[in-house]
């Protein structure tokens, strides 16, 4: 079968070629992929310097978002039937293993994977939209609801708008009936984001976001900041937040955390997101009737290089989709 493996070990060590078809263990699955989305992790696993998967073997087959369409069923799976169309969660609970690093990921026309970590697909979401929920969505949910409890009335500094878990919080914390402001260093995501809902938004890179925001706030500051970048964020972050305010911060794109800034702040730990926080956060998405953002371009699995490279510069707005079959 065709699919895009990496060597962990190696920076940009991406290719497309041919593999073997996975085996199938008891209480798994074979899932023929239809489409499969990127994320941050994916650029992380091929850069070759991520500690978390040095000690990988030299292939490894990339992605952990997907959705597709069940092919076989392996011994003892039930409750399932070949053709039911479904969504993959990248992680498995269960057993503790994560697609695309350290387990083989969906950027293949098959994976096999435990019938524990899959779902249904909304029948009204396309398989590229469905492709684009699972790390993201449940992500966006995780922080927002099951960690975050945003209320209705609260407002949020939202740090870097475009990016797939960003707009699922602002879809999410919008249909929740939180006031959200949102922060770029593009005007044209700005834009769209206000257009989406946001009340307003700053630019990073022209404007002291800290300042802007407390002068939107009549000085009082925000109740909550969602903030994924790290680094190069956080101290405005810290200084938009109200007297009370409370700062969720998962990820650090820019680079760690200053353990000595945090000291002082109402911080909201995260921790990795579970089967019942994509379960929750589909069935409300669902009965909102929401649909994810996708990037302008769907690419193939030729063009996978592409898709990265559009990830790498952040000039997405949305997720990143590759369609993989028909």
């Amino acid at each position: 079968m065709l699919a895009v493996t990496v060597n962990p070990n190696i920076e940009k060590s991406l290719k497309l070629e041919e593999v073997p078809m996975p085996s199938l263990d008891a209480g798994e699955v074979l899932v023929k992929i239809k489409t499969a989305a990127l994320n941050h992790r994916d650029i992380y696993v091929n850069s070759g310097r991520w500690s978390y998967v040095q000690s990988l073997g030299n292939q490894l087959i990339a992605g952990g978002d997907g959705a597709g369409v069940i092919a076989e069923l392996g011994p003892g799976v039930e409750g399932w039937s070949v053709g039911e169309e479904v969504i993959l969660n990248p992680y498995d609970m269960v057993n503790e293993r994560f697609l695309g690093g350290p387990e083989n990921g969906t950027f293949a026309e098959y994976v096999s994977i435990s019938a524990g970590a899959i779902l249904r697909k909304p029948e009204y979401l396309t398989f590229e939209e469905a492709a684009a929920t699972p790390l993201a969505l449940s992500t966006a949910w995780g922080n927002v609801v099951t960690q975050g409890k945003l209320k209705q009335g609260e407002t949020l500094l939202l740090q870097g708008i475009g990016g797939g878990v960003a707009l699922f919080i602002l879809q999410l914390a919008l249909a929740k009936g939180v006031k959200v402001i949102v922060t770029s260093g593009s005007d044209d995501k700005i834009t769209r984001a206000i257009e989406m809902g946001a009340i307003a938004g700053f630019n990073y890179k022209t404007e002291n976001i800290a300042e802007k925001v407390l002068e939107f706030t009549s000085g009082k500051g925000v109740d909550v900041v969602i903030d994924s970048s790290g680094k190069d964020s956080i101290e405005s972050s810290i200084q938009s937040l109200s007297e009370n305010g409370r700062l969720l911060s998962f990820g650090s794109t820019t680079g760690p955390l200053d353990g000595k800034k945090l000291e002082k702040v109402n911080l909201v730990e995260t921790e990795m997101v579970s089967q019942q926080d994509l379960e929750e956060a589909l069935e409300f998405y669902a009965v909102q009737k929401l649909h994810p953002i996708l990037s302008r371009k769907v690419y193939r699995l030729e063009e996978i290089k592409e898709a990265y490279q559009e990830l790498e510069e952040a000039r997405q707005f949305g997720k990143i989709v590759i369609r993989v079959a028909e």
